[in-house]
């Protein structure tokens, strides 16, 4: 099974910054998983809420202040309120950090809210100019946005988000219609909605399933059992490790 590293290891360091990267390099772990936004100067940047308030100590939206006014804020994760590596990155960093390994890097285009303009471009010149199209999956709850990047760089592989809110109330099969028309290689599902029926649904149309986010050996075992391809978690290392067991 795939295991990514939702955030980083953010179980124990703070969310999409350069420590919860880095703390993965060393981890037997398929990739990691990032949130990219962009800032009022048209930086991208690393940051999964739209509004800074949760995870540092300022206040406002990402699309209202620039890449130098957003690193100068500091965690508000106790313990790493001064700590360099736990600033806001640039999704450019973060590629270079793992541009070296292995690693795949699963990023999110963070637009179901605020619209960001040219993101999928954006996003995809970057990855195009690191060389690093086949390193990457780009996700989102957008289906609009996986049609860009899919006539952007087809080369690079897609995954379709879905909440369990969305699942509950669109009809399932035009999920999986989307999903087949966009050639998407995944669909992101929650935990909640990720049974027997809807795995083999999935894999009777050729797509594989990321299922986020899990952090219990009980939830990890029962995707096991259920040949789920590959889990979002917080906890990289443990689930990795138990992983390797079997």
């Amino acid at each position: 099974m795939k295991i990514i590293a939702h955030r980083g290891l953010s179980g124990f360091y703070p969310e999409n910054t350069m420590l919860a990267f880095k703390k993965c390099l060393n981890l037997n772990i398929y990739g990691i998983e990032l949130d990219v936004q962009k800032t009022k100067d048209n930086h991208l940047v690393v940051i999964h809420d739209e509004k800074v308030d949760r995870a540092f100590n300022g206040t406002g939206y990402v699309k209202d202040m620039t890449l130098k006014e957003l690193q100068s804020l500091n965690s508000n994760f106790k313990n790493y309120e001064n700590n360099k590596d736990c600033k806001i990155p640039t999704l450019k960093e973060v590629l270079i950090l793992f541009k070296p390994t292995n690693f795949i890097i699963n990023i999110e285009l963070k637009n179901n809210k605020v619209k960001y303009r040219n993101l999928e471009e954006n996003v995809i010149n970057l990855v195009k100019d690191l060389k690093m199209e086949k390193r990457v999956i780009i996700s989102s709850f957008r289906m609009k946005s996986l049609h860009s990047v899919k006539s952007l760089c087809p080369k690079i592989s897609r995954s379709y988000l879905i909440s369990e809110r969305f699942y509950k109330y669109r009809l399932k099969s035009m999920i999986f219609s989307k999903a087949i028309k966009n050639k998407s290689t995944y669909i992101s599902s929650s935990y909640s909605i990720t049974d027997k029926y809807f795995i083999n649904k999935c894999h009777r149309r050729d797509l594989q399933i990321l299922c986020y986010t899990v952090n219990t050996v009980e939830e990890y075992e029962k995707l096991l059992k259920l040949k789920v391809d590959g889990i979002f978690t917080d906890f990289p290392n443990i689930i990795s490790s138990i992983n390797k067991q079997i």
